[in-house]
């Protein structure tokens, strides 16, 4: 069983992410802190705590600690993706009467307002403290802000060798979503990828960060096919509908996509299956300044050519290429299935 911090900013596909570790018998999920990206920090807060309940998860609470850490970018302004994922994050549902259901438990669901980076930072340090195994993979399917004030806190955990980052991100042989070569978790924060990045490294080069770009998710397509597997009858699965058609309708609009790429769950996904994937050990670096290309993740793809740039800059790290998507939607599906008959909806 592996221990995981979930760092996310849901989001639909973030949402389906956290369902995942939830659901998979072989994470032990710790912790989930929520970041600023596809909707503020205090949204994708409240967004986190409405998953935990609409799973049948909210008891954990004590168990699983659901912390909001950064609303803002280290140094560029802020941008928030409400055209895709509405205005909660997680348009589609009316989330009324479910918040009234987790607030009935006692549950606050503004506490996160009062949070920071810095308490995600705490959290974090005392998950892999306390870690069963002595090891911790953090996987991030959001920016990297949160993460990147833990590297700073706590740059001695980071020196064992044993915490790792799984992350959704980048672009690496294709076009960027949101800027013509970035992709939005990276571009929203570069400079927190930077130091992450930089921070992650190993004296033997081994790689601790392991990114699943969208040159693979946007293999990973929520096709009508694919939602006719869940069944409109059960109110889980119907929710989990519901969000896929809002996700949908969106991207179509936005991106001119006939279904939505689920980005995250991929993430989870290689946590447990990572001999589904085709990958590599790179060495890349991020653009953290560009004005068209700022976010953007740059391989060194001749490292036996040195001069015509600083190969010191270039860090190690793993890079996806491929998926087996049948067998991920099998088993994200069969995931929500489980979900479904424990859910109290």
């Amino acid at each position: 069983m592996v221990d995981v911090w979930h760092d996310c900013d849901p989001g639909h596909d973030d949402a389906i992410a956290l369902m995942y570790c939830l659901s998979e018998p072989k994470i032990n999920l710790v912790g989930v802190s929520t970041v600023h990206g596809n909707q503020e920090s205090f949204k994708t807060f409240k967004n986190a705590l409405r998953v935990l309940y609409i799973t049948g998860n909210i008891s954990k609470l004590e168990k699983i600690k659901v912390i909001s850490g950064a609303n803002k970018p280290l140094k560029i302004p802020s941008q928030i993706c409400g055209e895709i994922h509405g205005q909660s994050g997680l348009g589609g549902v009316d989330w009324d009467e479910i918040d009234k259901k987790i607030e009935s438990l006692g549950i606050n669901l503004s506490s996160g307002e009062k949070q920071t980076s810095s308490d995600v930072a705490d959290g974090i340090h005392n998950a892999f403290v306390n870690s069963k195994n002595g090891k911790l993979t953090i996987l991030v399917t959001g920016c990297h802000t949160n993460i990147a004030t833990f590297c700073q806190k706590y740059p001695e955990d980071i020196k064992t060798g044993n915490i790792n980052i799984v992350a959704m991100g980048g672009s690496i042989d294709t076009f960027g979503n949101t800027g013509p070569w970035a992709e939005f978790n990276i571009q929203i924060d570069p400079d927190a990828f930077d130091i992450v990045l930089k921070a992650f490294q190993t004296p033997d080069k081994k790689a601790l960060i392991t990114l699943i770009p969208i040159d693979v998710t946007h293999s990973v397509l929520a096709t009508t096919k694919v939602v006719d597997k869940l069944n409109k009858e059960n109110k889980f699965e119907n929710l989990v509908i519901k969000l896929l058609y809002f996700f949908k309708e969106t991207y179509e609009h936005v991106f001119n996509f006939e279904a939505p790429p689920v980005h995250d769950p991929v993430a989870a996904y290689y946590i447990v299956h990572p001999e589904e994937f085709e990958e590599k050990q790179e060495q890349a670096v991020v653009e953290t300044q560009g004005k068209y290309t700022g976010g953007s993740i740059c391989i060194n793809r001749y490292p036996k050519v040195g001069k015509w740039c600083d190969t010191n800059e270039f860090k190690e790290v793993n890079v996806c290429r491929k998926v087996n998507v049948d067998k991920f939607w099998e088993d994200v599906i069969e995931h929500l299935h489980v979900l479904s008959k424990q859910s109290p909806l």
